[in-house]
């Protein structure tokens, strides 16, 4: 077929069969929307609409510093306790004097109970990264408050009382998660990525390019990689002019009202 008997046939296709170019928009309409739905339920998008979050401040280099306070910083440790490298790190963290928030698991801390008690017995603050480390926002509504609820239930049972914070899995929160966790959220501005490099040198160069005045480090007590990367990092940090601080304590310090439901990403001044 000639190319003029091909154009000749496209236009008379084309002239009968008008409904193809509303099939072909309809498709492309339905790809578009399916698309834009998994990012929202698979990804932590601008959950603004959704949840409160606390107000952003600004990110503060290194080497400024509060003209009316000190440059603070939490290191915190998530998906403990375990029986081999939590104690481990404990026993650095009480010889380089440095306290820390720890994002416990509910089913980690359940069968590890002494490992919770000296957390708490050795001034840190004992938080919750809720029960199986499930992603909350994919689950329905009475499942995530089962998991939520369990949770603060085993921390309350070691305790005594429940966990100060929760950390969800993977930062996402949706209205089921900050209206059923009774704490607020705490979740992080610096990423150490630790899981992942498991090498001490990457780790703490990661930390040191990101932090700032107010920055929650986010870090896994269960690797012995991130324990054998905090004496070099604390030393690094200090030697910046950083104080460390639990996220209760940068709280208070800052004369900031952690209210729950509202998730917090810093505390900077």
């Amino acid at each position: 077929m000639s190319t003029q008997d091909r154009a000749s046939l496209f236009r008379r296709i084309d002239i009968r069969l008008p409904w193809l170019k509303l099939v072909t928009v309809l498709v492309l309409g339905l790809i578009i929307v399916l698309d834009l739905t998994d990012l929202t339920i698979s990804k932590l998008i601008d959950p603004s609409d959704h949840i409160k979050i606390a107000p952003m401040s600004r990110h503060v280099k290194a080497t400024e510093r509060d003209p009316h306070g000190k440059m603070l910083v939490a290191l915190t440790f998530d998906d403990g306790p375990s029986p081999v490298t939590t104690p481990m790190l404990l026993d650095v963290l009480t010889e380089k004097d440095v306290p820390a928030t720890f994002f416990m698991l509910g089913f980690m801390a359940r069968d590890n109970p002494e490992i919770v008690q000296r957390v708490a017995r050795e001034r840190h603050d004992v938080a919750s990264h809720t029960m199986y480390h499930q992603n909350l926002v994919k689950l329905p509504a009475p499942a995530a408050q089962a998991d939520i609820a369990e949770s603060n239930s085993t921390f309350n049972s070691i305790l005594g009382h429940g966990p100060a914070f929760t950390r969800p899995p993977y930062g996402n929160i949706n209205d089921v998660v900050a209206t059923s966790v009774g704490t607020p959220l705490v979740l992080w501005s610096v990423d150490t990525r630790d899981w992942q490099s498991k090498d001490v040198g990457a780790i703490v160069s990661t930390a040191m390019s990101q932090v700032y005045d107010g920055a929650i480090i986010l870090m896994h007590d269960i690797y012995p990689s991130s324990v054998e990367a905090i004496p070099t990092l604390v030393d690094a940090l200090r030697d910046a002019g950083y104080e460390f601080v639990t996220i209760s304590e940068m709280a208070k310090l800052r004369g900031i009202q952690l209210t729950p439901g509202t998730a917090y990403y810093n505390l900077a001044p």
